[in-house]
């Protein structure tokens, strides 16, 4: 076969291939939801004269075609094998494996966040706290804190020093002593619950807060975090579980959102997409936990993020009332509707992650 004959078989080939494809992008069912990637897919954009002009379409479009590519999946898997053993690349979108441990690596320090976060705080303080109340901060580290082997890390001294600098009325409890990385799940950027009793003491020995409690560990569920869709190679699985005992189980959860009453573990969501969910229901603007074995009178608020809802069932003995609030979903200047503020014990509680990425508070 001559240069050109070969070149000629080539190129018809490859234009059979693309036209395949393409026809077959086109034929399929689209789909709406990635579950790897725990997020919803771009559907065909809906077409106007405006949205043309402006470049939105196009950019909706472009997006469309890469979340509905055909095998879309096994691309994603290839892509990021190419990267890791061929390229010898450390990570692949910014998340590296350690130890059988999925690592996102968060760099740099985004002091401006920073900044965003303590006047999001400085704001409810102005609205709502006073003398009466006792008010603690602390910082849950991610995954990265805990690995020096060349991975990229942030300033996390400077980060502490900044909010320090700032929100001189709060306490800070600094937690980053009580925790390592087997603390964390495998694939997924969580902590785990049944890690954190070395927390909640430090936590409750600092809030002046008394009462010993034992747990009952149970495994609920295995799941596959968020990592092992953001990085798809084999990750193995991890395990949701939760320690319990007697008075936790008959505590009654209010969810403002959806104008119910639940249990703290909300095991219904063992076949949501996010088995995190379990604890407290997952991401709410707005709960409040009664304890109907504690008589004090005691209450706590937490402003908290995701980290939150496994950390808040083990404070639950100290408390007739916690109100939790995530204000990535409710503004602070409608509180006052809901909550009552006097005499109330005060945690603010974020991650390293939401504070180095504070755009979603409101």
């Amino acid at each position: 076969m001559n240069d050109k004959l070969k070149n000629i078989v080539v190129t018809t080939c490859f234009l059979c291939l693309i036209i395949i494809m393409l026809v077959i992008n086109i034929i399929k069912k689209d789909k709406t939801i990635s579950s790897a990637e725990r997020r919803k897919l771009q559907e065909f954009p809906h077409f106007s004269i405006s949205e043309l002009f402006n470049g939105s379409f196009f950019e909706k479009f472009d997006t469309y075609t890469m979340d509905q590519f055909i095998q879309r999946e096994e691309f994603r898997k290839l892509k990021t094998n190419i990267e890791i053993n061929i390229l010898k690349k450390q990570d692949s979108n910014n998340i590296y494996k350690y130890n059988e441990k999925l690592i996102e690596q968060i760099y740099p320090l985004n002091e401006k966040s920073v900044i965003n976060i303590t006047n999001k705080m400085n704001e409810i303080n102005k609205l709502y706290l006073k003398k009466n109340n006792k008010i603690y901060y602390t910082i849950v580290p991610d995954k990265n804190y805990f690995i020096n082997e060349n991975n990229l890390k942030l300033d996390y001294e400077k980060m502490k020093k900044i909010m320090k600098n700032n929100l001189e009325w709060a306490e800070y409890i600094d937690i980053f002593d009580e925790l390592e990385l087997s603390s964390y799940y495998s694939t997924d950027s969580h902590w785990k619950q049944e890690k954190l009793q070395n927390v909640v003491s430090k936590i409750k020995n600092k809030m002046h807060l008394t009462r010993k409690t034992t747990y009952e560990e149970k495994k609920i569920t295995s799941f596959k975090g968020v990592y092992s869709g953001q990085f798809p190679l084999d990750s193995g699985e991890d395990e949701i579980r939760i320690l319990t005992n007697e008075e936790i189980e008959s505590c009654v959860v209010y969810n403002y959102e959806k104008n119910n009453k639940t249990k703290i573990y909300d095991i219904d969501k063992i076949n949501s997409q996010d088995k995190y969910d379990i604890y407290l229901s997952g991401a709410v603007s707005l709960l409040t936990i009664e304890n109907p074995n504690n008589n004090t009178n005691k209450e706590l608020i937490v402003f908290r993020d995701s980290y939150g809802s496994s950390l808040v069932p083990l404070l639950v003995e100290e408390y007739s009332k916690i109100t939790v609030i995530d204000t990535r979903y409710i503004s602070p200047k409608i509180l006052s509707k809901y909550i009552e503020f006097t005499d109330k014990d005060i945690l603010f509680e974020y991650s390293v992650m939401l504070i180095n990425n504070s755009s979603s508070l409101k």
